[in-house]
Formats: C-alpha cells, structure tokens, sequence
C-alpha cells in the first residue's frame, strides 16, 4: 500500500519534475508576474490595447534577460546581481517611458518609488526588530 502511494505521488509530481528543468524564462510565475503587471498597469494608468501588447513585452523581454542573467554558473555575487538588476530597470524604464504617455509614466513613476520606499522601511523595521 505505501509503494502504490509513493508511485501514484511519484506519477503526479513527475510533470512538475520536468518543467522545473525548463529553459530560463518559461516558468509558471514569470507567466503570472508578466500578466499581473500587465493587468495591474492597466488598472492604474489605463492602458489602452497596444499600450498593453507593448507593457507585457517589455516584462516579458525583462524576464527572460533576468532568468538568464540568474542561469549563469557561477552564481553572480549579491553586488553583481544588484548591479545587473539595476541596469535592467533603467532598461526597462526607459521602455516603458516610451510605450507610456507622459501623465501614464508620470503616475507610475511616482508608485514605483514608493513602492520602494516602502519596502525599504520594511527592511529597516526588520533590522530594528532583529536587534
């Protein structure tokens, strides 16, 4: 009876096994965090259709650079990733500046950074309660 279960697990994980050995960028949550954003931009800014097709290609184009900067072995160090994400935002801001008319960016300039803020005091709220 327990190596039936262990084999019927086995059976129903084996999809998963493999598309966790998928290329870089294919992954269920790169998908969802490319629709979200998408959707979420166009909530927010009122996106109209080809301001959509652009916005999810841009996240899309950004995903795939960052899972293959991400793939390479050696791992790159935290200063190096940090670095190379920076740069891949001002990429994809730049992107975005031009799929966006100028009150869209505006608005979602201004979200972006406090968003950030945010989540640095978070971190800072963090350190403090750890001491």
């Amino acid at each position: 009876m327990k190596n039936t279960i262990i084999a019927a697990a086995l059976e129903l994980l084996s999809p998963a096994l493999v598309n966790a050995q998928d290329k870089p960028g294919t992954s269920t949550m790169d998908k969802a965090w490319v629709l979200m954003n998408t959707e979420m931009l166009n909530v927010e800014l009122g996106l109209n259709d080809k301001q959509k097709e652009d916005v999810r290609a841009i996240d899309q184009r950004f995903e795939k650079k960052y899972d293959e900067m991400m793939a390479v072995v050696p791992k790159p160090t935290d200063a190096k990733v940090s670095e190379k994400v920076e740069a891949l935002m001002t990429e994809r801001d730049a992107a975005l500046k031009a799929v966006l008319n100028p009150d869209q960016y505006a608005k979602w300039a201004k979200k972006r950074h406090k968003g950030t803020s945010d989540l640095q005091e978070n971190e800072k709220e963090k350190t403090k309660s750890m001491n």
